[in-house]
Order: C-alpha cells, then sequence, then structure tokens
C-alpha cells in the first residue's frame, strides 16, 4: 500500500502538469469545480454554518459578476466593473490572510497572554488564513475566467490565442477602454457591443498607463490585474512573454506576489489533494486492499 501511495505521488505532479499544458480548459474547469464544492461540502457536513454562510454570500455576488462578464454583447462598462470587483475582493482576501498571519504570530510568541494565550485565538488566526487563501484562490480562478472570456467578445482575443481584429493605439484590449483618459464607454466595433453604447468620453482624469516589451499599451491596473491578480506571464493580444520585474519593484508588489504563490499552495491542498486521496480509496478498493 505504502508503495501504491509513493508511486501516485510521484506520478501525480507529472500528469497535472501534463493535463494543465495540453487540456488547460478541462483542467481550468475542473480545478475551479473542486475549488468551489468541496470545502462548502465538509463545510456543511460538519456544520461550519458560519463558513457556508459567507460562501453563498460571495458565489452569489460572482455568479452576477460572471453573468455580466459572458453575456454577448458586452454592456460598456462591463469589463471596468468586473476588474474593480475582483481587485476589490483580491486585496479584502490579502488583507484577511495577513491579519490572520498576524494574529498567529501574537499567539506563537505570547505577545499579550490575557488576549492571546489561548487555544481559542489559535484557532481564529488559523481559520482566518484559511479565508483569505480560499476566497482569494477563488477569486484568482474567477478574474481568469472572465477576463479571457471578454477578451475574446471585445475581439482583441480568442481561444486560440490569436485576434480577431485590429487593436488600435488608443484602446486598452484588456477592459476595451481608451488609453490615457477614463471613459465613460466602450467601442461598438465589430458589433460585440450595444449598439446603443455612448461613444468615449474623456473624464479628464489622466490614467497611468504601462507598455509592455512586445510594444503593447495597457492601463497600469488592468495589466497589474492580468499578471499579478491572473498570474499571467503573456500578453493579453499577442501572447508574447512578459517581464514580471517591473510588478516586483515595492516591498508591497513582492509581498503580494508572495500571496499569489501561496495560493497555488493552497489550490493543492483544497483541490488536488481530497481528488489525490479518491483515486488511491478507488486504487485500494479495485485491489481489494483494506
Amino acid at each position: 500500500m505504502f508503495l501504491i501511495f509513493l508511486c501516485v505521488l510521484a506520478i501525480l505532479p507529472k500528469t497535472v502538469r501534463y493535463w494543465r499544458q495540453r487540456h488547460p480548459r478541462s483542467y481550468r474547469l475542473v480545478s475551479i469545480g473542486s475549488i468551489c464544492l468541496i470545502p462548502p461540502y465538509f463545510a456543511l457536513a460538519n456544520r461550519y454554518f458560519r463558513f457556508v454562510s459567507i460562501w453563498i454570500g460571495y458565489a452569489l455576488a460572482n455568479t452576477y459578476i460572471l453573468y455580466l462578464a459572458t453575456r454577448e454583447p458586452l454592456y460598456p462598462r462591463t469589463p471596468r466593473r468586473v476588474y474593480q470587483w475582483f481587485a476589490l475582493t483580491n486585496k479584502v482576501s490579502y488583507a484577511v490572510f495577513v491579519a490572520g498571519i498576524v494574529l498567529f504570530a501574537l499567539c506563537f510568541f505570547n505577545v499579550a497572554p490575557r488576549l492571546t494565550d489561548t487555544e481559542r485565538m489559535v484557532e481564529s488566526s488559523l481559520i482566518t488564513v484559511f479565508y483569505g487563501l480560499y476566497f482569494g484562490l477563488m477569486s484568482r480562478d474567477l478574474v481568469t475566467l472572465c477576463s479571457d472570456k471578454m477578451a475574446a467578445t471585445l475581439g482583441y482575443a480568442s481561444s486560440n490565442g490569436l485576434p480577431t481584429k485590429h487593436l488600435p493605439h488608443t484602446v486598452c484590449c484588456i477592459c476595451g477602454d481608451g488609453l490615457g483618459y477614463g471613459s465613460t464607454g466602450t467601442d461598438t466595433g465589430g458589433g460585440l457591443l450595444h449598439a446603443d453604447a455612448a461613444p468615449k468620453q474623456s473624464t479628464g482624469t489622466a490614467e497611468p498607463t504601462h507598455n509592455l516589451d512586445c510594444g503593447h499599451e495597457f492601463h497600469a491596473t488592468c495589466i497589474r490585474g492580468w499578471c499579478v491578480v491572473g498570474k499571467k506571464d503573456t500578453c493579453p493580444f499577442c501572447c508574447e512573454k512578459v517581464d514580471l520585474t517591473p510588478f516586483k519593484q515595492s516591498p508591497w508588489d513582492r509581498q503580494e506576489l508572495f500571496y499569489v504563490t501561496s495560493l497555488e499552495y493552497m489550490r493543492f491542498f483544497i483541490s488536488w489533494q481530497p481528488l489525490t486521496l479518491l483515486l488511491l480509496t478507488g486504487i485500494f478498493w479495485v485491489l481489494g486492499l483494506d
């Protein structure tokens, strides 16, 4: 039995890596499905109703966001609203994660014995860290789905990675808004957006932009969300590799990238570890092992 366990652990990472490279769509759907369904199932089975209540509220809000992002044609302001929502959820999840780490450190070093020298405080800190990682992971996976769908709908990208229409130098292909200034409308070219959408109007507020090595320009907040929150290392238009060094210059950026890396470890414990145990159980049952 132990040898079977070691073989599964040795083969599984390579299998998952091959699956992700060859069939990214099915890999993403299975990963998101397991992340969204496995924790609430165990929480409901063990009567953790607080987590179930938070999960239901979060799921309802994201269902509405997914509905907006997958509509064809898109409303003019939908891309900005979607990215603003996921930027907010990412910041809140990160703040909850940091709060849990700080609380655990206070308990571990016994800084305030009257407040932290209790098992309840340690348990609360670990639960807080879990909340920050879990909902951050959900946000990251969902924003990936929304960004790919909206980019394809806007016509600047497709499922095979090739753009379906020309990208003007004055347009950010991630959100569809004009560069340089915030706008209240989105280009209706190609019939992808509502025909009655208002034309672009400058709000008078300059918005920072960022140029990639490939020469394409984006809103700084958009490309940061694409690369850091969504953890993508390619240009959303031409799929050329992106140098992530500019996003690691400040200590805050490095800490946020550490948080994003922690989410990948969380994915293993939430998604692939239960599936691994299920696979092992099936193998033992087929071989007649107890």
